[in-house]
C-alpha cells in the first residue's frame, strides 16, 4: 500500500495544491461482509468512471482482516471532493452501509513529491 500511495499522492501535479487526497479506514460487521464489498466495489467503480475529478478510489480490504477496509482516495481538488461526497451514489453506499460499519477513521493527506505521477497502464 505504502508504494501505491507514493504513486498516487502526485497524480495532478499542475494543481497540487489543491490537490485533495484521503484515506478512509473503516471496519464493518464481519455479518455484513460480503453485501458490504459488493456496495463499495459498485460506488467506487462509478466514481471513477462518471466524475472527472475522482482521479484515484482504491477500496482494499486487509489480507489480516477482511473486515477491515483502507479507501485510498485522490481528487482533482476539494470541490470534485465535494461534488463526489454529495453525488447520488455516494450517498446511496453512506445511507445503505451505515449500519454495517463498527468503525471509521479519516485521514486527509497532502502531497509531499511534486514531480511523482501516476503513468503505467494496468
Amino acid at each position: 500500500m505504502a508504494l501505491a500511495l507514493f504513486f498516487i499522492l502526485g497524480v495532478n501535479m499542475q494543481a497540487q495544491e489543491f490537490m485533495s487526497v484521503k484515506i478512509s479506514e473503516i471496519e464493518i460487521d464481519c455479518r455484513y461482509l460480503e453485501e458490504y464489498k459488493k456496495i463499495l466495489k459498485e460506488e467506487s467503480e462509478l466514481s471513477v468512471r462518471e466524475e472527472d475529478g475522482v482521479l484515484v478510489l482504491y477500496a482494499l480490504s486487509h489480507k489480516d482482516n477482511p473486515c477491515k477496509f483502507s479507501i485510498v482516495e485522490s481528487y482533482k481538488d476539494e470541490k470534485s471532493y465535494q461534488k463526489h461526497i454529495e453525488s447520488k451514489h455516494f450517498q446511496r453506499y453512506k445511507q445503505s452501509t451505515l449500519h454495517m460499519v463498527k468503525s471509521l477513521k479519516f485521514i486527509p493527506l497532502e502531497a509531499l513529491s511534486p514531480n511523482m505521477r501516476l503513468n503505467k497502464e494496468f
